[in-house]
């Protein structure tokens, strides 16, 4: 984990590791400022074990940001840049961070006045440092960082990575989970080496390969997955935000290779006007997760993209996500119908409610066992003792079975989360977020398909009299969660179908779904 971009810069120093709209960074470049950065943390005080919290949008800083943490024997906690002040105060709250490294502005939030209260209340906020400046909150500047780099010396640096533990927590990762409080998943650099050596052996990419990483930076896949996993790789990272023009540009003129992503990514990427002027020649293939792909964009990728694609599986907790994928070689059966087949070094089971492997074929809960499992969810022992046992296993919610191949077919999930467009969306979440609506007396949010985004989100709400509109319950979510979590639809009754203590019946509801969507075949 250490030495990944050490080994890069040596072999290849000059070559390019990262592309960012005009910017071309070499390999010996990246290392230099990894290590400028990893000495500026050490002088301003940044002690083995502490927490570093990167509040930054998807720009090479925050690629450097990440494994300089590490190399300066940090723990990197990845915070979510489309939360609101609410969420973003409970994760600091929870997670701690002694220094926090960010934009002050980011689109249309100013982070800065987001934030200045919040930090200025948290004593164990030591440092701001902030990739641009800001008058609204005290802090460090990039460049003040870079210029205490030069205080320590590469020695210093050198001994405390040779110190440090490589099962040790790296990186804090917050996921929702099972219930929708937020949890931080704690990753060592032993779960990200294992998953990324399993996930090189299982695809044909290399140091020849250029990788398209389009993933907010915030998310394992982003992070380990693309940043950490083109270093180990060796080749070279096209790096921006999701932006459908500026991705078909960058595989025309950049010769992307391989490109990571969701099936609503793809399906966005082949509606844009003048997509057929593109030359995408150069794409092997479309890594698809976070949810199902329609048969028809999987078709068109291979038709209009002219590239293969692999669909895969995996959850925060299995570190990069990846447990199960498909070959490049499988039939279309299998990447419509399955999610693939375990990684190697992986080993998956299909479990009972006794935690009891079920005969082939039978549903049941998928468990994973191997070195990419996470350490734990941080200040959340309880959680952490439900979901992994005494001997390692990582027991996830989901529901499939495994045919005789040994791949295995998704039936669904036991927990409520739906997927938007890639993004984790958990209902429980967005109702109490609803129901602290003056006008509203209960809520119900449940995925619905969606062409697109694959699912989005569908609110009943119960408001006796209508003293509300659709309109308001969305500005009122928008105003508190992330823009990803606020329900495509509203729907506003008098009374909603209830159990004899009060919930609200959501098997009702889905039957009701359901109804619609036969109504309209």
């Amino acid at each position: 984990m250490w030495n990944m971009l050490d080994e890069a810069a040596r072999e290849y120093p000059e070559k390019i590791a990262i592309v960012h709209r005009e910017r071309r960074i070499t390999y010996a470049e990246y290392l230099a400022e990894v290590n400028l950065l990893a000495r500026g943390l050490m002088a301003l005080g940044l002690e083995p074990g502490e927490r570093v919290g990167l509040l930054m949008p998807t720009v090479p800083e925050h690629a450097f940001a990440f494994h300089a943490v590490i190399k300066a024997g940090g723990e990197a906690v990845l915070l979510n840049n489309r939360l609101q002040v609410e969420e973003m105060e409970y994760l600091l709250d929870d997670a701690r961070p002694a220094f926090i490294l960010m934009n002050p502005r980011f689109r249309d939030t100013d982070f800065a006045a987001m934030l200045a209260e919040p930090i200025a209340r948290r004593q164990h906020i030591r440092k701001v440092v902030t990739l641009g400046d800001t008058d609204l909150l005290p802090h460090v500047t990039w460049d003040v960082l870079r210029e205490g780099g030069g205080e320590v010396s590469e020695e210093e640096l050198r001994r405390r990575e040779e110190s440090d533990d490589e099962k040790r927590s790296v990186t804090v990762i917050y996921t929702s989970g099972t219930t929708g409080v937020p949890k931080g998943a704690m990753i060592s650099a032993r779960n990200i080496k294992s998953n990324l050596d399993a996930w090189n052996e299982r695809l044909d990419v290399g140091e020849n390969d250029v990788v398209g990483v389009f993933f907010p930076l915030f998310h394992s896949a982003g992070t380990i997955g693309g940043v950490s996993g083109c270093a180990s790789l060796k080749a070279t990272m096209v790096l921006d935000d999701f932006s459908p023009a500026e991705v078909l540009r960058y595989i025309h003129e950049e010769g992307i290779t391989v490109l990571g992503g969701v099936a609503a990514m793809a399906a966005i990427l082949m509606l844009m006007p003048g997509f057929e002027e593109y030359d995408l020649s150069s794409l092997r293939f479309l890594f698809m997760g976070a949810g199902p792909c329609p048969p028809e964009i999987l078709r068109d990728v291979k038709e209009k993209m002219g590239a293969d694609t692999v669909i895969g599986y995996g959850l925060t907790e299995s570190t990069m996500g990846n447990v199960t994928t498909t070959l490049l070689e499988d039939s279309e059966e299998h990447k419509l119908h399955t999610i693939g087949l375990p990684l190697p070094g992986v080993e998956v089971r299909v479990v009972d409610e006794n935690r009891r492997e079920v005969p082939r074929g039978e549903i049941g809960e998928i468990a994973i066992s191997g070195e990419t499992v996470f350490l734990g969810y941080l200040n959340h022992p309880q959680e952490t003792a439900r979901v992994l046992d005494g001997e390692g296993w990582l027991y996830t919610g989901d529901l499939a079975s495994m045919d005789e191949d040994g791949y295995l077919r998704m039936a669904g999930r036991s927990k409520e989360m739906y997927i938007r467009g890639g993004e984790n969306v958990y209902p429980s979440e967005v109702e109490e977020v609803i129901t602290r609506h003056p006008q509203v007396m209960l809520a119900a949010v449940i995925g619905v398909p969606h062409p697109v985004y694959g699912e989005v989100g569908r609110a009943y709400v119960m408001s006796p009299g209508g003293g509300v509109t659709p309109d308001e319950i969305k500005e009122w979510v928008a105003e508190r969660l992330a823009d990803y979590k606020v329900p495509e639809e509203v729907i506003i009754r008098d009374m909603l179908p209830l159990t004899p203590v009060g919930k609200v019946l959501k098997k009702e509801l889905e039957k009701e779904i359901r109804r619609e969507r036969e109504a309209g075949e």
